[in-house]
């Protein structure tokens, strides 16, 4: 294991090696639709930036994700060679959409899809990039987050949302804590209404769902978050959305 600062060297280094190699354009949009935006990143203390709902997604799933230690988007150039009607040997660059660390876990390299596409030239450009990702000890996947239950999807948006402390929740923090452990399973509105009339219950509702976000609450990913889902202390083996991870296979359809 890396003590803080070694580990603190590896990303410094790694923001450097893994920026993004181009800059996000919406240049296409009259040919292909897609959505641009940008949010600001708790886990890489920046602004991420995405062109395309399904890169959204992911990135928030990335932030939920608490065994994800770092990712990076556009992070690396991998030339595509290819043969020009004159019979020359040319190569075009490829950027993947964004590179994860997790932990325990090997590097992961990620390719965001809106829809599956099957041709010679994507099945072409994927084996050029399994193969680099090989070189490098990486994983290499496909995936395509707009095809996750709608349940789940709006978990994720729901969730990102809740990711940031706010003022004051340091002082609610650890009794809910300690009435989760004595409780073992409660609802949210059960957990919230116990603080009455100590406390207005609408003001630890978010701290409940701040606590869900960050990992330390656990539920059930599949249903909808409201009043009636029910939470427990997150075991150590246990990652925030079990039904979510990094080799991403319910992303790949």
């Amino acid at each position: 294991m890396f003590d803080k600062d070694v580990l603190n060297g590896i990303w410094k280094e790694n923001e450097i090696e893994y920026f993004p190699k181009r800059k996000v354009s919406n240049k296409l949009s009259w040919k292909i639709h897609h959505i641009t935006g940008s949010f600001y990143s708790n886990k890489m203390g920046r602004t991420i930036e995405y062109e395309s709902i399904g890169e959204c997604l992911f990135y928030f799933f990335l932030e939920l994700a608490r065994e994800v230690e770092r990712y990076y988007v556009q992070p690396v150039e991998i030339n595509i060679p290819h043969l020009s009607k004159e019979g020359d040997r040319k190569s075009w660059t490829h950027i993947p959409d964004v590179l994860v660390f997790g932990i325990g876990s090997k590097p992961t390299l990620f390719q965001i899809k809106e829809n599956p596409q099957e041709s010679k030239k994507h099945d072409f450009i994927n084996k050029i990039c399994q193969e680099y990702a090989a070189k490098k000890q990486w994983k290499y996947r496909v995936i395509y987050p707009k095809k996750l239950p709608q349940e789940i999807l709006y978990n994720i948006k729901f969730l990102q949302g809740a990711i940031r402390k706010r003022k004051r929740f340091d002082e609610w923090i650890p009794e809910i804590i300690y009435r989760v452990e004595y409780m073992e399973v409660v609802t949210i509105d059960e957990l919230a209404s116990s603080f009455a009339p100590k406390v207005n219950p609408l003001l630890v509702i978010p701290v409940i769902h701040h606590l869900i976000a960050t990992g330390v609450l656990q539920i059930k990913i599949t249903n909808e978050i409201d009043q009636y889902s029910e939470v427990k202390l997150k075991k150590l083996n246990e990652q925030l959305l079990p039904y979510l991870n990094l080799d991403g296979e319910l992303f790949e359809y």
